[in-house]
């Protein structure tokens, strides 16, 4: 869903398996730093959801999700092993 007015969006990645690998192979493979919907940051809600922030320019927003939709299709075309 489109966000409402908020610089942050916190989509669900359950399809992707763990979050916190999820968001470690991003990060390792793609360099795309995410926060995990970790419970112990954002309750129990959280888990299985990634939280993004859009506060930075156009060109570094469109580069990094650029790189995030790149990552999730990989992910996805290989089954995420070790997500």
């Amino acid at each position: 869903r489109t966000p409402e007015g908020c610089y942050v969006a916190f989509p669900k990645v359950h399809a992707w398996g763990d979050e916190t690998a999820l968001a470690q192979r991003l990060l390792t493979e793609f360099r795309v730093a995410i926060v995990p919907g970790a419970p112990r940051w954002f309750g129990e809600g959280a888990k299985g959801h990634i939280r993004l922030t859009f506060a930075t320019s156009e060109a570094i927003l469109r580069e990094g999700l650029a790189r995030l939709a790149r990552g999730l299709a990989a992910l996805r075309r290989t089954g995420a092993p070790g997500c």
